[in-house]
């Protein structure tokens, strides 16, 4: 990426301009700027394990994949020809129309046949073809306003044993559970005023919640640099199963 194209994306990111009167509004406002250099930057120098997440990803022949929040598509840049070709179907799911527009041309640059983009919310979309067998939310949650309520829907779009995949930043408790990561003060307390400068709202609770929604398969608590601040900041991948209806109820 040109150095022009880097000092655009920090004075972005710097003094970014939010506006809009619905949460949609506002991803668009803040990500239509940059929307053709959002893979250049974030994804490649601040958006950590999305390879390593895509990977996980236990995808069977026939499989149906959902990225709720999914922006510009590139983490299916991640899945190896043969496992994204045996998949039925795979959806990119995102609120704003400029993302969108980058993920079609990716999906039309690439050829890939089974995969679609739609605009909508993470919290009211629905497939047209019944429950899914994986759901992705790679650094969407703390996005989302009602990012508690996106899991539950996620969850609701699951057909039992299906999988959720998620990867974001976070900050850990100051108490967390037993063998859980405990990050220093500092990192509870600078991380999300730092973050929440563009409207990404790091949150203790992602993990627990996740936790007690979703029969946990792996849990990965990382550190990942950010561009020139020479700090790391953490994030983690969750990848979980909803539990069959036969051994715990829907809630």
């Amino acid at each position: 990426m040109r150095l022009s194209s880097h000092v655009r994306i920090v004075r972005h990111m710097a003094f970014p301009r939010v506006e809009g009167a619905t949460p949609a509004d506002r991803m668009e406002s803040f990500y239509g700027p940059t929307a053709h250099l959002y893979d250049a930057f974030r994804e490649n120098r601040l958006l950590h394990g999305r390879r390593d997440l895509m990977e996980m990803l236990p995808l069977e022949p026939g499989s149906r994949l959902v990225d709720l929040g999914g922006g510009t598509g590139n983490n299916l840049e991640y899945l190896a020809a043969d496992r994204r070709e045996r998949c039925a179907r795979i959806t990119v799911v995102d609120v704003s129309a400029s993302m969108l527009e980058v993920a079609r041309e990716r999906i039309h640059r690439n050829r890939w046949r089974n995969v679609e983009a739609v605009h909508a919310n993470a919290t009211d979309y629905r497939p047209s073809d019944g429950p899914v067998d994986v759901v992705v939310f790679s650094y969407a949650l703390t996005m989302m306003p009602d990012w508690f309520a996106a899991v539950d829907h996620a969850r609701s779009l699951l057909r039992p044993g299906g999988t959720i995949a998620v990867c974001d930043f976070y900050v850990s408790r100051k108490h967390p559970a037993d063998g859980a990561v405990r990050h220093a003060a500092w990192r509870r307390h600078v991380w999300p005023a730092w973050f929440s400068h563009n409207n990404v709202f790091l949150s203790a609770d992602h993990l627990p919640y996740l936790r007690e929604r979703f029969a946990t398969v792996r849990l990965d608590e990382r550190l990942g640099r950010v561009p020139y601040l020479g700090a790391r900041a953490p994030f983690y991948l969750f990848l979980g199963t909803k539990p069959d209806a036969k051994t715990r109820p829907e809630t």
